[in-house]
């Protein structure tokens, strides 16, 4: 037998679940590595992360989610039959208090996008997706700690009250997913949003700056995604890096 093309990347085991918890903030306490270890037996505890693997049909406990990100683990990244998952827990406080509001259910077609749910003092905002097979992550040795490291640049942003990723992925697994439309003018330096405006002259603000929006979303919600652009927020290199990753079905 010849061996005609040889090439290194990541192949999902479609009989396993994997998984990656990490702790950003500080390495996990003793209290929480017993926690992870609850779990299963096999678990690879580290100072601030833990890995599981799943074989057949069985997956970590929805419990176990929240036991291990309500304190303990930042951020997570499982794969399961090609499906991902990453969340990432951020403090509920001023900055962040519009992510249950804007980001509950945004999702699209088959049933991939963002959610958020509370874990304790916390956000969990969790992104199901997909990965492209030929995608910078899956070529990487270790995908998941790839996309982890990712991850905690992003969180730092969501921490600071900066959603554009999450409006990206929203935007991406969404209705106007894909969509484009002439504009009428060249001038694509932002404004302050006015209070005047209606819901469709936000839309075609939104449109006219290429910032990615929802049209489900209220007056509110697209007056504030306006305002995060006047103050001169894009996407970061880490966001553009994890939405590069993602594909649809």
């Amino acid at each position: 037998m010849q061996i005609l093309r040889a090439r290194r990347g990541f192949q999902a085991d479609h009989s396993s679940s994997s998984y990656l918890f990490y702790a950003a903030d500080k390495p996990v306490s003793e209290q929480g590595r017993r926690i992870a270890h609850r779990y299963s037996s096999r678990a690879d505890v580290g100072k601030r992360s833990v890995r599981y693997e799943k074989w057949g049909e069985s997956s970590l406990s929805f419990d176990a989610y929240k036991a291990l990100m309500a304190d303990h683990y930042d951020v997570m990244v499982s794969e399961s039959y090609d499906w991902w998952t990453m969340i990432i827990a951020v403090p509920k406080n001023a900055k962040t208090k519009m992510l249950g509001r804007q980001f509950a259910d945004a999702r699209g077609g088959d049933d991939l996008g963002v959610d958020v749910e509370q874990y304790g003092s916390r956000w969990a905002v969790s992104i199901y997706c997909v990965l492209d097979h030929g995608s910078i992550a899956l070529d990487h040795d270790d995908p998941f700690g790839y996309l982890v490291r990712q991850l905690v640049k992003v969180r730092k942003e969501i921490t600071d009250g900066d959603f554009s990723f999450l409006i990206a992925v929203a935007d991406f697994y969404g209705d106007s997913a894909g969509e484009s439309e002439d504009r009428e003018s060249d001038d694509d330096s932002p404004r302050r949003p006015d209070e005047t405006l209606t819901k469709q002259q936000l839309q075609e603000e939104c449109k006219r700056l290429d910032l990615p929006f929802r049209k489900s979303w209220t007056k509110t919600q697209l007056r504030e995604a306006l305002q995060r652009r006047v103050g001169g927020t894009s996407l970061s290199s880490a966001a553009r890096e994890l939405l590069g990753c993602l594909d649809r079905i």
